[in-house]
């Protein structure tokens, strides 16, 4: 079977997927906006945890905007969101192959 190959809009429209769908999971949860939380305090990178702690002390409709942003500012801090853990893995699996 072949790799697919996929450019820089391939992957920032599959991205933007997978965050609308964990957008939505935590607007019907917000408590997991502490998963967030959570994950960028195991992240070595400084700058990045600060981004972050930063950014995740704003209200959630701010964030929520942010992340889904159209803009490069918006793709930047799409690509490096702290949201591992608030879609499971089969979730993550369907967006990914809907999205090729």
């Amino acid at each position: 079977m072949a790799t697919p190959i996929f450019n820089h809009s391939d992957v920032d429209r599959r991205l933007l997927r997978l965050v609308e769908a964990c957008v939505a999971r935590i607007d019907a949860s917000p408590n997991l906006i502490d998963v967030m939380r959570n994950n960028i305090t195991r992240w070595s990178a400084a700058h990045l945890r600060a981004q972050w702690q930063e950014l995740l002390s704003r209200p959630w409709p701010e964030l929520r905007q942010l992340l889904l942003e159209d803009s490069e500012k918006g793709r930047l801090h799409r690509q490096n969101a702290p949201l591992g853990g608030v879609l499971d893995f089969r979730e993550r699996f369907r967006l990914l192959h809907s999205a090729s």
